[in-house]
C-alpha cells in the first residue's frame, strides 16, 4: 500500500528543476524551505487552468499518508511566495489539511516564471492543447521571443509550435470542446486547417456523434475533398481544378519554409499572399527567412 502510494505521488508530483536551464549563479540562489501554506499563493498567470477533482483527491490522500515527496517551486514576493510550478501539490496539500509545504525558493522574473510553469506542464503533459496554445501566444506577444527561440526552449519543432498556435483560430465553442476533452488535439489540428467556420462545426458534430478517431475523420475529409474536386471539374473544368490544387501546394510549401500560416487569395486578374505573424520579433524572423531564401 505504501509503495503504491509513493509511486503514485512520484508520478504525479515529480519535477525536474534542471529543465529550467539554471546557471551556476542561479543555482546558488536556490533555497529549500518548509513554508506555511497561508504564505503561499497561486500564480494568476499559471498556464494550467483546469484541475481534475478526482486526481486532486487521490493526491491529497497520498499526502496524508506520506507527505509531499517533491517540493514546489516558488518565488518570493514581499513576505509571501508565489507558485511557479506545483500548484496541484499546493491544492492537494490544502485538501489534506497540511499546514506547511516543502518548497524551493528561486529568484525569477515574470518571463522566467511563465516559461518555467509552461515547461513543467508540457513535460508532464498537464496542459490541454488550448491552455498550451494561449500560453505560447502570450510568451511570443509579451516577452519578445521568436518562434525559433520558443520552440527550442520547450523542446518542440517550429512547425509543431506553429500548428499548436493555429488552434486559437478555431471558433470559441470548438476550443471549449478541446478543453473539455470531447475532441482531441489531433482532431483540433485537422479542424484548424479548415477555413469555413460552418464546415468546422459540421465536422465537429460528426466527430462527436460518431465518435470518430483521427484516422477515420482524416479519411472522411479526404473523401469529401475528392468529391468536391470531382464536382469542380464539371463546373470549372479540369484546368481550373489543377490551378486550385497548385495554389494549395504553394501554400503548404510556403508555410513549411516560413514557419508561419500562409494564405493565397486569388482573384480573376490579380491576387495576394497573406502571411500571419504574432509579434514584431516574429515578423522580423519571417522577413529574415524570406531574405535568406533569396539568391
Amino acid at each position: 500500500m505504501l509503495k503504491n502510494s509513493l509511486n503514485q505521488q512520484d508520478k504525479i508530483a515529480d519535477v525536474d528543476l534542471t529543465a529550467y536551464s539554471c546557471s551556476e549563479a542561479e543555482v546558488t540562489e536556490m533555497e529549500f524551505r518548509m513554508l506555511p501554506l497561508e504564505r503561499v499563493f497561486p500564480n494568476p498567470n499559471q498556464p494550467r487552468k483546469v484541475f481534475d477533482k478526482q486526481a486532486l483527491d487521490e493526491l491529497a490522500q497520498s499526502i496524508r499518508e506520506n507527505g509531499v515527496l517533491q517540493p514546489v517551486l516558488v518565488r518570493s514576493i514581499g513576505d509571501r511566495y508565489q507558485i511557479v510550478s506545483g500548484e496541484r501539490r499546493f491544492r492537494a496539500s490544502k485538501l489534506a489539511g497540511a499546514r506547511t509545504i516543502p518548497a524551493v525558493v528561486r529568484k525569477l522574473d515574470e518571463k522566467q516564471t511563465l516559461l518555467a510553469g509552461l515547461i513543467e506542464n508540457i513535460q508532464r503533459q498537464d496542459l490541454n492543447p488550448i491552455e498550451e496554445a494561449k500560453t505560447l501566444k502570450d510568451i511570443l506577444l509579451n516577452y519578445g521571443m521568436t518562434h525559433d527561440q520558443l520552440a527550442e526552449k520547450i523542446g518542440r519543432s517550429r512547425s509543431a509550435l506553429t500548428n499548436r498556435l493555429r488552434l486559437l483560430q478555431l471558433p470559441a465553442e470548438i476550443q471549449d470542446l478541446v478543453i473539455s476533452g470531447k475532441i482531441s488535439s489531433g482532431h483540433a489540428k485537422m479542424l484548424a486547417g479548415i477555413k469555413d467556420p460552418l464546415e468546422i462545426k459540421t465536422w465537429t458534430k460528426l466527430i462527436i456523434k460518431d465518435q470518430m478517431s483521427v484516422y477515420e475523420i482524416e479519411k472522411r475529409m479526404a473523401q469529401s475533398r475528392a468529391q468536391q474536386s470531382a464536382g469542380t471539374v464539371v463546373k470549372k473544368g479540369k484546368s481550373a481544378m489543377n490551378r486550385d490544387l497548385h495554389v494549395r501546394a504553394v501554400e503548404d510549401n510556403l508555410q513549411e519554409l516560413l514557419g508561419a500560416r500562409v494564405r493565397i487569395r486569388q482573384g480573376k486578374k490579380s491576387g495576394r499572399i497573406e502571411i500571419e505573424f504574432y509579434s514584431r520579433e516574429d515578423l522580423e524572423r519571417v522577413v529574415e527567412t524570406m531574405v535568406s531564401l533569396c539568391p
